[in-house]
Formats: C-alpha cells, structure tokens, sequence
C-alpha cells in the first residue's frame, strides 16, 4: 500500500471497441475514486491492427513526462508487455478481466490444455501479471479462478464490478413494454458460448403458441439463421444485426422482459454477471439472470428472476411466470434498481478502486471495506 495517493494516472484502451463498457466504467470510477488529481486517457482511435502502434506512440510520447501509475484496461493482455516496459518501474494496475488462459484453452478449446501452446500462454502471462502492482477481476469467483489458475495469490487480485453507463442507462420513469399485443422478450449481445443462445431458442420454441414474443439482437449470420430456425419451428422470433449503442435504452423500455444471463453452460459463464445485466438493472427492468457462482447477490423473484443455466425447460417456466405477473415484474424491476445502486453503481466500482490502489490512511481501506459489508447486508 502506497503512503500516498499517487497524482496522475493513465487508462489505458487497446481494443478494437475502445469505448466497451468496461474501460468507460472504470474511467468514470477512475475519476469519482478521487484517488488522482489527473486522469489521463490513452485509447486507438483505429479498431484493426494499428491501434497497437496508436497506443504504443502514445505511451511512448507520454515517457517525456510519465503518470504516477498506469491503469491497462480490457482487452490488456495484449499491450501489457509494452506498458510494462514503458513503466520503467512504476506502479501498473491490469485489469484482467477475462484471463487469457481461460479464454484460449478452457473457454473456447483453441490450445489443448496441457499442451505446449496452452503451457507457454500461462507461462508467458503468469510473468507478466507478476510484475503488476494489483491485478482487477469483475467477480470474487472470477479472481478466485484466476488466482488458482495461474498460481498466483488471491491478495494481488481485487474483485471490480462493471458497472455500467449511468448516463445513458439512467433509470427508466415509466413502466416497460406495450401491454397490448405478445409479451415481448429481448436477448441482445454478442452471443458468445456463455451466453446461451441455443438454450434461449429453445426456449422460445417452448412457448410456441403461447403469446410470448422474442427479439433477438447482435451475433452474426450463423446466429441468424439459428434465429430464423427456431421460427421455422413455431417460435415468436424476430431478428435485428444491430442497434446503435445510443438507441439501446429505447430498444430496452420497448420489451417487457430482458434476459442477462448468462444460459450457457460454459466456464466462463460460472464467475460472470453480463455487462447487459448491469445496463437493465440500472434502468430498474426486470432481468432474467443465470444462476451461477455470483448470481448470490440477487433474491429470485424480489430483484432478478433466477433460472438454472443450459435449461431451456426452466427458462421458458421463468418467462411464463413473468408474463402472468406485470405487477410483480414492476417491482423486481425497481428491486433491481436499488441492487444496482448499492452494489454495482460507479460509486461502488470507485470504493473497490480505492482499495486496490490503496488509500493515504489505512482506515481509509477499512472504510472502503465497511461501505461494502454494509451495501451486502
């Protein structure tokens, strides 16, 4: 712990989405933590190959007169080498996130684990996270699975929450969705393995006939069609590729339900609370979330609905449920609101920022902690 606030730090963005939720959410933290009098953005403007270059020019460019501390944002692992070289013994903050080794051989089976490759890729990055002052995840779980992971003790990691966009996902002051016509259901997002897509589909194929209506957004053309067969089969399905980040708040208060997920049955999916879970509890909409390793923090039915993950059967009960229940949905919508502003708000993610980066007094910390323990009472 540092016996003083460190003055001016940079954040850090290599990625092809330089604004992705969770780099603007720990900026905004960033600057609400009051840890730094100066707050310095390094982010590519370019989404390809020469936004490495953009950032590495900038880092070096900022050498001339270096912050206090670097704060390396997701995706990380791929300009930390070069932050860390450029530091020149300065404290760097890596925010995990997904850890690499997870991702490539256990998440989506790229290295065989075990094999050379899949050795080397947690050799090469256990050095690396080594050398950072502090090590961010999004969840307790998920530090607690990177830790053991890559053998590292689970002291050098900080769980950070999301969080989200708070100006544009601002609570809603109206009730969600058209009571006329089906209950409208929306499931958006990249559709990754952990997100269930297929478990969703056959949800929705369960309720055939039911006056349930679904809308899926994002993912890509073997996703569509996925959509567009589960259609074919009787499904209440409509399918749109994209929807600008801007409009995203209308396209949710258009829907009376919103599934967060994660469905998947995947590794991943068991230490995750999704970034669109954080954006429907902050507009207070009732959100459907998979029961996992973090989905603790939600009571079923008083904030969140729950359901098992990889069971279709359980989800489709959970929608039918939610669509013979408009009062309640209301108010595990609200419920989920004040979850959101007591454990996830920017404030919360810039409390947990304050004890990764330590505080002037250690009561500080143990104040920090105290706000916590309280918020999970």
């Amino acid at each position: 712990m540092s016996a003083a606030p460190a003055k001016r730090i940079a954040v850090i963005t290599c990625y092809r989405h330089p604004d992705y939720v969770r780099a603007a959410s720990l900026r905004a933290a960033v600057r609400a933590s009051g840890r730094f009098a100066e707050v310095e953005v390094v982010k590519n403007r370019s989404r390809g190959a020469a936004r490495y270059l953009q950032v590495t020019g900038a880092l070096v460019r900022m050498a001339v007169r270096p912050p206090d501390a670097y704060l390396v944002t997701f995706r990380g692992y791929e300009i930390l080498p070069v932050v860390l070289l450029l530091s020149r013994g300065r404290p760097v903050y890596y925010d995990e996130f997904i850890n690499p080794v997870e991702w490539f051989v256990h998440e989506h089976g790229k290295f065989r684990d075990g094999s050379l490759p899949a050795r080397a890729l947690r050799s090469l990055f256990r050095a690396f996270m080594r050398r950072t002052a502090g090590i961010l995840t999004d969840t307790a779980s998920h530090a607690a699975y990177s830790a053991e992971l890559m053998d590292l003790p689970l002291e050098r990691y900080t769980a950070v929450p999301v969080g989200t966009d708070e100006d544009t996902f601002a609570a809603a002051t109206t009730s969600t969705g058209t009571q006329d016509g089906p209950f409208s259901v929306l499931y958006y997002g990249s559709m990754l393995p952990l997100h269930g897509l297929a478990v969703v589909l056959d949800a929705a194929r369960r309720l055939a006939g039911e006056g349930v209506s679904f809308t899926f957004v994002g993912g890509d053309e073997t996703d569509e069609r996925a959509v567009a067969a589960a259609g074919a089969d009787g499904a209440n399905v409509q399918y749109r590729s994209w929807v600008p980040y801007a409009e995203l708040p209308d396209l949710f208060a258009a829907h009376r339900l919103h599934l967060g997920g994660p469905f998947g049955d995947t590794v991943q999916s068991q230490f995750v609370i999704t970034g669109k879970t954080y954006q429907f509890l902050a507009m207070g909409l009732p959100v459907v979330v998979g029961d996992n390793l973090e989905s603790g923090v939600f009571r079923d039915r008083g904030d969140a609905l729950v359901v098992a993950q990889g069971d279709p059967d359980a989800l489709a009960e959970t929608i039918r449920w939610a669509a013979g229940h408009p009062d309640e949905l209301a108010r595990i919508g609200r419920a989920g609101r004040a979850t959101y502003e007591r454990l996830f708000s920017v404030e919360r993610v810039a409390d947990r920022l304050g004890i990764l980066f330590g505080a002037e007094q250690p009561a500080q910390v143990e104040e920090a902690r105290d706000r916590e323990e309280r918020a999970e009472e």
